[in-house]
């Protein structure tokens, strides 16, 4: 077998990281919607999480370089297209590439099993 590119994260970044959006829920086609706006009572605030900026950094990094096929459709739907190795666990093409806290989490089970795939 080939020797496998090595990348590395400080594991501190696997995880996620509060995010919230205001989205305006009017069109602003009638007068009342139009008032509302002005007003500033257009507006719902959405909470949730995302990965860590550093972890999406490396995510994208490995999509560039054709490492992994990334789903921005829905959560851990990304897909290795070429084997790789990430702090030190082996990453098999055709199998899936979580999402940081879905990632730490794996990596603490192959820890406490001696496994060497990160997938």
């Amino acid at each position: 077998m080939p020797k496998l590119r090595e990348f590395i994260i400080d594991e501190q970044y696997l995880t996620d990281v509060p995010e919230r959006k205001e989205i305006s829920w009017l069109t602003g086609n009638s007068a009342e919607d139009l008032v509302k706006i002005l007003k500033g009572r257009d507006k719902s605030v959405m909470i949730g999480h995302k990965d860590h900026p550093e972890f999406t950094k490396l995510r994208e990094e490995l999509g560039k370089l054709g490492y992994i096929r990334i789903e921005r459709g829905w959560w851990n739907g990304d897909r290795v297209l070429k084997s790789f190795k990430l702090n030190g666990f082996i990453f098999r093409k055709n199998l899936g590439f979580s999402c940081a806290i879905a990632m730490k989490g794996g990596f603490e089970i192959a820890r406490k099993y001696g496994s060497k795939h990160g997938n």
